[in-house]
C-alpha cells in the first residue's frame, strides 16, 4: 500500500464535482452507473439522507501535505441490525495495489463503531472479479446471487459479527 494512511470524512456538496468526475471514469462507470452524469443529478442522488456518505482520503505516512481524496464510501441500514456498504476507488492509478482491501477494512471499523451492526453486506456484480477478491480479502463471504431491479445480478456477500 506504499506507506499510505487512510481516513474518511463526510461527503459534502463541495465534493459533488469530484464525485461527478470519478463517476465518468471508465473503471468506475463499468460497475457503478446510476445515470448520474450531470452535477445536478449527482447533487440530487448524493444528498439523499438514507445513506451515510464519505470521501476516502489517503496521505503518505508522516507527510504534512493535505490528504488526497481517492474514493467514495457509503453505508445504509438494510434491515434491523444489517448495514449495507458500497464503495469505489476513484483514482485509477491506485487500483491493484491492495488499497481497496485496506480501505474496506478501515471502513468496516468505522461502520461498526458508528452503527454496531450484526451483519454487514455488499453486492458486487458477479462479473466484477477484482471487487470480489478485494471483499474476500477483507473477510466477506458469498451467500447468494440474486436478480436486481435493473435486470442484472448481485453477488451478495456478508460479514456476520
Amino acid at each position: 500500500m506504499d506507506n499510505l494512511e487512510l481516513s474518511f470524512r463526510p461527503l459534502t456538496p463541495d465534493d459533488y464535482p469530484l464525485l461527478l468526475d470519478w463517476l465518468q471514469r471508465p473503471h468506475v462507470k463499468e460497475w457503478w452507473d446510476d445515470g448520474d452524469d450531470t452535477l445536478e443529478k449527482v447533487a440530487a442522488h448524493y444528498s439523499d439522507p438514507d445513506a451515510e456518505r464519505f470521501i476516502l482520503l489517503s496521505q503518505e505516512a508522516g507527510s504534512t501535505d493535505a490528504a488526497r481524496p481517492i474514493g467514495y464510501f457509503q453505508s445504509y441500514l438494510e434491515d434491523e441490525g444489517v448495514v449495507g456498504i458500497d464503495q469505489f476507488i476513484g483514482e485509477a492509478d491506485l487500483l491493484n495495489r491492495g488499497l481497496g482491501t485496506a480501505a474496506v477494512r478501515a471502513f468496516l471499523q468505522l461502520v461498526i463503531a458508528r452503527q454496531n451492526p450484526r451483519r454487514i453486506i455488499l453486492d458486487p456484480a458477479p462479473e466484477n472479479a477484482r471487487a470480489i477478491r478485494c471483499y474476500e480479502k477483507a473477510g466477506f463471504r458469498h451467500y447468494e446471487t440474486v436478480p436486481t431491479d435493473e435486470g442484472k445480478r448481485a453477488y451478495m456477500m456478508k460479514i456476520d459479527r
